[in-house]
């Protein structure tokens, strides 16, 4: 274990999210648009989408339990690369089993690296967390417009100068591929271990699928496989193609929307992080509850921007809001010595809602353009009702002895 300031791991984390911010950004916009060009049916990109997700549960946990035993730094460094890898590749064949092996290598390392982010940022300083988890999903989501926005441009003008879709989005994704890979490279150099490993031995299958968990984190997991699914319906790849398909909308026209978007979740998370919220179960519930409302009214409306603006709202007012207090309650009510291990665990079966959701909407979409949208909200509104049993302490004893309770 290196000798190092907490002051310089953070500094490599920011700059390693800055690159990852961009590179989702630009994935998240030219995928979907990537495999519409190609003329991949709905169905069909839904189940690119869903096995992709089901491969997650599992390896999510076994993950977060190897980064308890090997050390944050190995399985972050690893997350980034593969991630890299795996959208680098992504734009020279459609052939379907090329796709979803792909698709599965990078959401898995991205998922990865989402369960270890808060967990480093946690162990870099509890009394903080929430300020500063705020502060950096903020900037990141801040990356991610940077990301849709430099896709956006590039699209219209190379578009402009009669180059093909599909090379367009080739472009984007190797050069996002790139900047993920030299993110690992300087995570490589940058970061220092100070995570105390746990003892070296075999995660077994028995402690991959065990409930052995602190009953809010339950109830936490509960929520979010409901919400996942929800979640999903609306976003994956139909978050796009709703507005090109059911009003239109250009390429252009999705490109603003994205990026504001991206500015809507930035933007109130950055300000959460200036205050100190108390009653977090009460201001969760309201958030899943708003968010829920605004993707559902969004379905209704016959008018693009109307409709866009509406459905903008819903990380305004919803996921800018409950978001940071999530990861808060997740990791106080994980326990120190596996921390890696509960924490993947209540994020990966959330998972199972990204197997459900995305298959669904590929059908749901076929039927009516507008029900994955209007079934979105209706899920996202009902993931609340388990918080409503969350029996929370006050936050200094919760941050203090978590795992005594229940």
């Amino acid at each position: 274990m290196s000798a190092a300031s907490p002051t310089s791991n953070l500094r490599t984390v920011l700059i390693v999210t800055l690159l990852f911010g961009v590179a989702t950004g630009i994935y998240e916009m030219a995928l979907p648009l990537l495999m519409d060009a190609w003329g991949i049916p709905f169905e069909r990109i839904g189940i690119i989408f869903a096995l992709a997700g089901l491969a997650m549960v599992l390896a999510r946990i076994y993950l977060g339990g190897l980064a308890d035993r090997f050390g944050r730094k190995l399985v972050y460094g690893w997350a980034l690369a593969l991630c890299g890898a795996g959208m680098f590749l992504t734009p020279f064949s459609a052939v379907l089993a090329w796709q979803l092996a792909l698709k599965t290598i990078r959401d898995l390392a991205a998922l990865t690296r989402e369960t270890l982010h808060p967990v480093i940022l946690y162990e870099s300083g509890r009394e903080v967390f929430l300020n500063r988890i705020g502060k950096f999903r903020g900037i990141e989501y801040l990356l991610q417009a940077g990301g849709t926005i430099l896709t956006g441009a590039l699209f219209a003008v190379l578009a402009a100068r009669q180059m093909p879709a599909t090379t367009i989005y080739l472009l984007a994704l190797t050069f996002g591929g790139l900047l993920l890979l030299a993110g690992g490279v300087f995570w490589t150099g940058g970061f220092h271990e100070t995570h105390v490993l746990a003892e070296q031995r075999r995660i077994s299958l028995r402690e991959l699928i065990s409930f052995d968990l602190h009953p809010n984190l339950l109830l936490i997991a509960l929520s979010g496989i409901i919400f996942a699914i929800g979640l999903q319906l609306s976003h994956s790849f139909y978050m796009l193609l709703f507005f090109t398909e059911h009003f239109g909308a250009t390429p252009a026209q999705v490109s603003v929307i994205m990026v504001i978007h991206r500015f809507t979740l930035a933007l109130p998370l950055l300000i959460v992080s200036q205050f100190k919220l108390t009653n977090l179960k009460a201001w969760y519930i309201a958030g899943l509850v708003a968010q829920g409302t605004v993707i559902a009214a969004s379905a209704l409306l016959p008018w693009l921007w109307v409709s866009a603006g509406v459905w903008l709202l819903h990380d305004l007012i919803g996921a800018g809001i409950w978001l940071p207090i999530q990861s808060t309650l997740i990791q106080q009510y994980s326990r120190d010595e596996t921390r890696g291990l509960e924490v993947g665990k209540v994020l990966a079966w959330g998972g199972i809602g990204s197997v459900a959701g995305p298959l669904a909407a590929g059908y749901l979409a076929n039927a009516a353009t507008t029900l994955p949208f209007l079934a979105s909200g209706l899920l996202v509104l009902l993931s609340a009702v388990p918080l409503c049993w969350l029996k929370l302490a006050p936050a200094a004893e919760a941050a203090k002895e978590p795992a005594a309770a229940g």
